[in-house]
C-alpha cells in the first residue's frame, strides 16, 4: 500500500468516526421544537384560554389575555365583549382599560377610546404603548400640541419604539411638513419592520408627492416582509394606477382578489379600468362579483346599471337603477340616470311618463343667535358725588405782534 493510499484511508476512517459521534449526540439531544407561525400560535392560545374561561368563568384575567389574541386576530368585535367582561369583573384596572381603549380605536370609535385611554392613565398606567395611543388619538382630536406632548413622553420610555415615531410622522404629515413626516416613517419601519400600517401609509405620502419610484420600493419591501398580505398588492397596484401604467396596476388587483376574496376594493379598482378602456363585459364581470360578494357594497347597483346602459341593456339597467333609489331616495346622481334611462325606454315604446323630481336639499335653519340681556348701566348719583365743573374764562387776552408788517 503506497503512502497516498494510506492517508486517504486514514482520512475516510477519521470522517467515518466523527460522522458516528455526531449521531450519537444528535440522537441524545432533545429534539427542536417545530417552528409555528403566529396564526398557530394565536389559534392554540385562543383555544387554551377559551377552556379556562370554561373552567373559571368568573376570573377577569382570562377575558383580558383573550381579549388580546382576538384584537391581533382582527375580530375587535369579540375582543371588545371580552374586554367588557373583564372590566365588569375587576373594575376600574388599567390595563383592561388600555386594552377597551385599543380595540375601539380600532373600530374606529375614537371619542370614547380617548376617554378610557385617559381613564387608564389616571389609573397610573405608565407605559410607552398607553402614550403612543394617546398621542394617535389627540391627532384623531385635531388636538395637535397634546399629541406631541405624549409621543415625545412615550420616546422618553421607549427611545427606539419604532410605532411612536410612525405616529410623529402622521403629526408632521397632519402640520403639512411632509419631509418630517417621510423620515419619521422611514425610521419607524427600520425600527418595527413588523408594523405594517407604516408601510402602507409611507406608500400613500410618496405616491401623492408623485415620488413613484420610492413608493414602489417601500411597497416592494412590504410584500417580501408579507408576502401573504393581499394589502400591499392593492398599495402597489394604487401606484401604477395613479401614474397610469394601469396595464400593471390590473396585474396586483388581480392578484390581490385572488389572494383574498374578501378585497372587493381589487375587484372594484379592476372594474373602473375596464369601464375607462370600454370594455364593458369585464367590467360588467368585476362588479357582478363584487355584488356577489357584498351586496350592501356602496353605488355598487349605479355602477352595474351605467354598464349595461353602455351595452345597451337598458331594461336590466332600469331595474339596477330603481333598486339603487329604492336603497337610498336622496342619491341624486341615481335619480338623473334613472330618468335618462327610463326615457329612453318610454321613448322607444310611444310612453311619455313624468320624471321622477330630483330631491332639493334643503339649506340648513339659521341658528339663532342667542339673546344677549345686557345689565342696565349705572348712573351716576350726583347728589352725592362733588362734581368740579371747569368754567371758561370771561376774557381771552391776545398779544398782537406789532413787529409784523403785511408784506405786499
Amino acid at each position: 500500500m503506497s503512502n497516498n493510499q494510506k492517508i486517504y484511508l486514514f482520512i475516510s476512517i477519521s470522517v467515518l468516526l466523527y460522522a458516528c459521534g455526531q449521531d450519537n449526540r444528535e440522537r441524545s439531544k432533545i429534539p427542536p421544537t417545530p417552528f409555528q407561525t403566529e396564526s398557530i400560535q394565536n389559534t392554540a392560545s385562543l383555544e387554551a384560554l377559551t377552556d379556562a374561561i370554561r373552567s373559571n368563568p368568573s376570573l377577569a384575567e382570562n377575558y383580558y389575555k383573550r381579549a388580546i389574541i382576538l384584537h391581533k386576530m382582527g375580530d375587535s368585535q369579540k375582543a371588545l365583549e371580552d374586554i367588557n367582561r373583564a372590566d365588569r369583573l375587576k373594575q376600574n384596572t388599567g390595563k383592561y382599560l388600555y386594552v377597551k381603549a385599543l380595540i375601539l380605536r380600532d373600530m374606529k370609535q375614537y371619542r370614547d377610546a380617548y376617554a378610557f385611554a385617559q381613564s387608564a392613565e389616571i389609573l397610573n398606567v405608565d407605559t410607552p404603548e398607553l402614550y403612543t395611543l394617546l398621542g394617535d388619538l389627540s391627532q384623531q382630536r385635531n388636538d395637535l400640541k397634546n399629541a406631541e406632548q405624549y409621543l415625545a413622553k412615550s420616546l422618553q420610555i421607549a427611545p427606539y419604539d419604532g410605532e411612536t415615531y410612525f405616529y410623529q410622522g402622521t403629526l408632521a404629515a397632519r402640520k403639512g411638513d411632509t419631509n418630517t413626516a417621510i423620515l419619521k416613517m422611514n425610521k419607524a419601519i427600520d425600527m418595527k419592520p413588523s408594523f405594517k400600517l407604516g408601510y402602507s401609509t409611507l406608500t400613500e405620502i410618496l405616491k401623492n408627492r408623485r415620488l413613484y419610484d420610492s413608493a414602489l420600493a417601500v411597497n416592494n419591501t412590504a410584500i417580501l416582509q408579507f408576502p401573504k398580505n393581499a394589502e400591499f398588492l392593492v398599495d402597489r397596484g394604487l401606484v401604477y394606477n395613479k401614474f397610469g401604467r394601469l396595464d400593471s396596476a390590473l396585474v396586483y388587483y388581480d392578484r390581490a382578489s385572488k389572494m383574498d376574496a374578501r378585497r372587493i376594493d381589487a375587484m372594484l379598482y379592476s372594474a373602473s379600468i375596464y369601464f375607462r378602456w370600454k370594455n364593458y363585459t369585464k367590467a360588467l364581470e368585476f362588479y357582478e362579483k363584487v355584488l356577489d360578494a357584498n351586496p350592501e357594497t356602496s353605488k355598487i347597483n349605479y355602477s352595474i346599471a351605467l354598464t349595461l346602459e353602455q351595452l345597451g341593456s337598458l331594461t336590466k339597467a332600469e331595474e339596477f337603477l330603481k333598486a339603487e333609489v329604492e336603497k337610498d331616495p336622496n342619491d341624486t346622481q341615481a335619480i338623473i340616470a334613472l330618468n335618462r334611462v327610463s326615457g329612453q325606454i318610454n321613448s322607444a315604446l310611444g310612453v311619455y311618463k313624468a320624471p321622477i323630481p330630483i330631491p332639493v336639499k334643503k339649506a340648513p335653519a339659521p341658528v339663532a343667535k342667542p339673546v344677549v340681556v345686557e345689565e342696565p348701566k349705572k348712573l351716576l348719583d350726583t347728589s352725592r358725588v362733588r362734581v368740579n365743573i371747569i368754567a371758561p374764562k370771561k376774557k381771552v387776552n391776545i398779544k398782537t405782534d406789532s413787529s409784523r408788517r403785511l408784506k405786499l
